[in-house]
C-alpha cells in the first residue's frame, strides 16, 4: 500500500486545520498513516512529513512495518523526544485528535509542551472513508471470508446447537480459511435473544421453531468486513416469513439509494419508510448502517441525524432490522462499495428467501 499518498494527503490538511503540526494517536489512524500494527504508538504530521514514535518493544516491529515516516524511539514516554522533534519541524500549533485524547493525557502534553495545542476531529479519519484498490481488494476478500462461514454454518445448524458453540464456529471457520481476526466477536442470538439488537451468546441451545440471528465479519490486511443473515430452524410461519420479507425490502430500497453524494439520512430514511408504513417502526431501533474499513465502525453513519453524505470509494453496511424479545428478530446486512455508478453490494450469501434448515 502506498503510506506516502496517505501521509502527503494528510499534510495537505493542515492548512485547513490552522496547525502548524498534527499528533496522531488513534492507533487505526496510526497504522493508517504508516502501516505499523501494535500496541504503542504516535504519529507526527509536519509539513515536510511524519515521525512515528514508540517504545523500545517495537523497535523491530517499527523498522520492518513503519513506512515513510522516520522512526524515533523513546525508552519511557513520548515526552522524551516530543519537544525537541517539534522545535526543529517548526510546530507551534499542535493539533490533537479530540475523539481520543483523554482530558489527563490534554493535560500532560500543555504541562510538557508549552506550546499552543489545538483540537481537531475526523481529520485522517476522513481521509479513510474513500478505500484505495488495495483497501477494497482487502475488504472484498474479508467478505468472501464472511460469506464462506455462513454457507458452512447454515449446514450444521441444528436444534441443541448452543449460541455459543456457534460463535465458536464461525470464528474458528473464518481464521481457517485465511482471516487475521475476526471483525468483532460474532453475534449468535436465538429465539427471543434474536430479539435483542446486539446479543452476546450464551450457553442457549437452539429449538426448533425459532429464529436465529448471525452477525459476525472476517479481518483481512486489517480490513473488516461485516455480514448478517438470520434463518429459521424448521419450518417458519407465513407471519415470519411476511416480517422477514419486510425487512429485505427495506434493505432493498436502502441500497437502490446509494450512490455518491446521497445523504445519509436520506438514505436511512429509505429504507425505514418502509418499514414504518407496515406499521413496524418502532421495532427498527437503530440506524441504518455505517462505514467499515480499518475499523468496524467509522464514517458515514447513516441514521435519523446525519449531516453526512456518501462519497465515492466509501464502503458502508445496509442492515435494517426489526426486533420484538417476544417473537426474536430479524436483520439483513451487507457490505456495500458506493461506485461511481451507485451500490455495488460486496456480500454474495443468500437473502432472497427466508432460509428454513
Amino acid at each position: 500500500m502506498d503510506y506516502s499518498g496517505r501521509l502527503s494527503r494528510a499534510i495537505d490538511l493542515l492548512d485547513g486545520e490552522e496547525v502548524d503540526g498534527l499528533l496522531v494517536t488513534d492507533l487505526i489512524n496510526v497504522r493508517y498513516l504508516t502501516g505499523f500494527s501494535g500496541t504503542a504508538g504516535t504519529v507526527l504530521v509536519h509539513r515536510s512529513g511524519a515521525t512515528f514514535f514508540t517504545d523500545g518493544r517495537y523497535k523491530a516491529r517499527a523498522a520492518e512495518l513503519v513506512r515513510d515516516a522516520e522512526i524515533a524511539i523513546y525508552r519511557e514516554r513520548l515526552v522524551e523526544l516530543l519537544p525537541q522533534a517539534l522545535t526543529e519541524r517548526g510546530v507551534s500549533t499542535l493539533g490533537f485528535e479530540s475523539e481520543v485524547l483523554t482530558v489527563a493525557e490534554h493535560a500532560d502534553l500543555e504541562r510538557d509542551l508549552g506550546i499552543n495545542l489545538k483540537a481537531t476531529k475526523g481529520v485522517v479519519g476522513g481521509l479513510r472513508r474513500t478505500k484505495e484498490p488495495t483497501e477494497l481488494a482487502a475488504i472484498r476478500e474479508a467478505v468472501r471470508l464472511g460469506d464462506e462461514a455462513f454457507e458452512r454454518v447454515v449446514e450444521r445448524l441444528k436444534p441443541g446447537d448452543t449460541e455459543r458453540e456457534t460463535a465458536l464456529f464461525l470464528e474458528v471457520t473464518m481464521r481457517e480459511a485465511g482471516a487475521d481476526d475476526v471483525s468483532f466477536p460474532p453475534i449468535v442470538g436465538s429465539g427471543p435473544h434474536a430479539g435483542h439488537i446486539h446479543h452476546t451468546p450464551t450457553q442457549r441451545e437452539f429449538r426448533s421453531g425459532e429464529l436465529v440471528l448471525l452477525d459476525f465479519g472476517a479481518r483481512v490486511d486489517g480490513y473488516c468486513s461485516d455480514l448478517t443473515r438470520t434463518v429459521m430452524l424448521g419450518p417458519g410461519s407465513d407471519e415470519l416469513r411476511e416480517r422477514y420479507r419486510l425487512v429485505l425490502a427495506a434493505q432493498e430500497a436502502g441500497i437502490a439509494s446509494i450512490a455518491p453524494g446521497a445523504q445519509c439520512r436520506a438514505v436511512d430514511a429509505s429504507a425505514r419508510n418502509v418499514i414504518e408504513t407496515a406499521g413496524h417502526g418502532d421495532l427498527f431501533a437503530h440506524g441504518l448502517g455505517h462505514g467499515v474499513g480499518l475499523d468496524i465502525h467509522e464514517a458515514p453513519r447513516f441514521n435519523r441525524e446525519s449531516e453526512q453524505s456518501l462519497l465515492e470509494g466509501d464502503v458502508v453496511t445496509v442492515e435494517p432490522g426489526i426486533y420484538d424479545p417476544t417473537w426474536g428478530g430479524i436483520r439483513i446486512e451487507d457490505c456495500v462499495h458506493v461506485s461511481a455508478t451507485g451500490a455495488d453490494v460486496l456480500s454474495k450469501s443468500p437473502k432472497h428467501e427466508l432460509i428454513e434448515v
